[in-house]
């Protein structure tokens, strides 16, 4: 970290893009640290508020400079489960993470340093994400039962639209079939410079 810029600024002007389950954007790790993000807009779908379903409205900052919900065929094979910050009527879904998964890997590659972190009671802070002044971009691909590929390799198209210079994909995937989709949309990220 010291010839990065210091534990607290190390992955500055970095664009990590997570697809996974969402994200908690009120995560203390995710708080604005104060690092002015210069870079872009990006879509930051939490809700304004007027469906209690899709969880409280939140507004992006410069850690979490964006954040997308991309479970349109999950929605339409399953639909949600309660809880998970979707509305079946209408198929709208927040990026709000309903299972923590999407927040660990977001917060353990870019997040911001914090004095506590107690666990199950227990003290274990310090702690900081690999890149504490990186940002992040969330993209939520997977709820409760799973994921879709074509919902990843939407999402993964944005991310490559967004700009992300990292894409973290801890979900799993083909060890084999080099066709599959996903690992196709990989390939054209890779192609765009995105390191995976």
């Amino acid at each position: 970290w010291t010839s990065l810029g210091g534990s607290r600024t190390a992955g500055k002007g970095v664009k990590v893009g997570i697809l996974d389950t969402g994200i908690w954007p009120e995560h203390p790790m995710l708080k604005d640290p104060g690092i002015p993000y210069v870079g872009g807009t990006y879509g930051c779908d939490f809700g304004d508020g007027t469906d209690p379903l899709l969880g409280a409205p939140f507004t992006c900052n410069d850690k979490l400079v964006g954040a997308y919900a991309f479970v349109d065929t999950y929605m339409a094979v399953f639909g949600s489960e309660p809880g998970e910050f979707c509305d079946n009527a209408t198929g709208d879904c927040s990026a709000r993470d309903s299972e923590g998964h999407g927040t660990h890997t977001a917060t353990t590659a870019a997040g911001s340093p914090v004095v506590h972190a107690p666990l199950f009671g227990i003290e274990r802070g310090p702690i900081s994400g690999v890149a504490p002044g990186a940002s992040v971009i969330a993209y939520r691909v997977c709820l409760a039962e799973g994921c879709f590929q074509s919902d990843s390799v939407a999402a993964i198209d944005q991310a490559i639209a967004d700009g992300v210079d990292v894409i973290n994909f801890s979900i799993s995937g083909t060890r084999t079939n080099f066709r599959d989709p996903v690992e196709i949309a990989f390939l054209r990220a890779a192609q765009a410079g995105i390191f995976i």
